[in-house]
């Protein structure tokens, strides 16, 4: 990604928080992303970034599934409640709309900002759910990532709406390990994935890698549970001086967020080009500097969100194919495969 581009980016992201972030103030950053979507785990890392730029960082951290709601409370007092960004608003993925209608339904009144989100609901239903626990909130602020989320919110949800570009870009360009092949393809193998995105025809081919972010196995987290634990006996005392249980929480949370990412990075650095139908796919090829072609998932998030901050441009591709984006690459940037 071009310098510029990024520091525009990052810029139209302050610009949204202007009067939302308040220097000193303590605040809850809810529902860090235990799992192995690696682009959840760059929007957490650019969350973090963001708040520390600032000299901040989070009184109460937590899970969906591990929320002390009385330790909350009681590490913030009236400050607000952040949760985290991503592409779950909605009910795609059913776990993570009821809890943050638990949240504005717990707070009423006290200031609730959703960190930028792609909204897409399959039921009418669902839809009238949110927008009641929004309207009985009266103090919900809600940030999208693209034009179509944001048509939506305003239609339909009584808040505070705002376009924002995604948290990860907050991460800052990232230095690109040396590519091994000549082009990854990544694609999803979720229920995101997009039914024409038929990649057998380039099976065995010389030169084609591919894969969807890396599953984690138990060695994997008992990896990072270690790494977590000798970095919690390094800084004991600073830890307890600054949080004591929570810091801990977060600095588990700060190690597994980064060895995620690490391992996205790998994997997408591991070729020349790439075609990518993830989001995060997209925005990590452009810290890296990874030659790429973006296309869509099954409901058009990569494609709306691309439209919204103009993320084409040179060495980034768009195609409504498979075959399309190999052709594209192969006529732009010298593909051999």
């Amino acid at each position: 990604m071009i310098l510029a581009q990024l520091n525009d980016l990052q810029t139209k992201i302050d610009q949204t928080f202007i009067d939302l972030v308040t220097p000193g103030e303590p605040f809850a950053l809810l529902d860090f992303p235990d799992h192995d979507n690696i682009g959840d785990s760059a929007i957490y890392l650019g969350e973090t970034a963001f708040f520390a730029r600032r000299g901040m960082r989070a009184s109460y951290v937590c899970k969906v599934d591990n929320v002390d709601w009385s330790a909350l409370e009681a590490a913030i007092g009236g400050g607000p409640i952040y949760l985290h960004g991503g592409g779950n608003f909605g009910d795609i993925w059913e776990w993570f709309q009821p809890f943050r209608e638990e949240v504005l339904r717990r707070y009423p009144g006290r200031r609730v900002i959703q960190l930028p989100q792609t909204i897409h609901y399959a039921s009418q239903d669902r839809i009238d759910q949110t927008a009641r626990a929004i309207e009985q909130h009266r103090n919900f602020v809600l940030l999208v990532r693209d034009q179509r989320s944001y048509d939506l919110a305003t239609a339909r949800f009584q808040c505070d709406v705002r376009l924002c570009p995604d948290m990860a870009f907050n991460i800052g360009q990232i230095r690109r390990p040396q590519p091994k092949g000549e082009l990854l393809i990544h694609l999803r193998e979720d229920k995101e994935s997009s039914s024409t995105h038929d990649a057998s025809a380039y099976i065995g081919r010389p030169g084609v890698i591919f894969g969807d972010w890396p599953r984690e196995g138990p060695e994997f987290r008992n990896r990072l549970m270690r790494k977590t634990a000798l970095k919690t006996k390094i800084r004991r005392l600073t830890l307890q001086s600054k949080g004591g249980e929570n810091a801990f929480r977060e600095l588990q949370y700060q190690v597994f967020a980064q060895a995620r990412v690490d391992r996205g990075v790998e994997l997408l650095s591991s070729a020349r080009t790439v075609i990518t139908d993830r989001l995060h796919g997209h925005i990590l090829c452009s810290l890296i500097g990874v030659t790429h072609c973006a296309l869509d998932n099954y409901y058009g998030k990569v494609a709306a969100f691309m439209a919204a901050w103009r993320t084409e441009g040179p060495g980034v591709h768009v195609a409504k194919s498979l075959d399309e984006a190999v052709e594209t690459l192969r006529a732009k940037e010298r593909l051999s495969v």
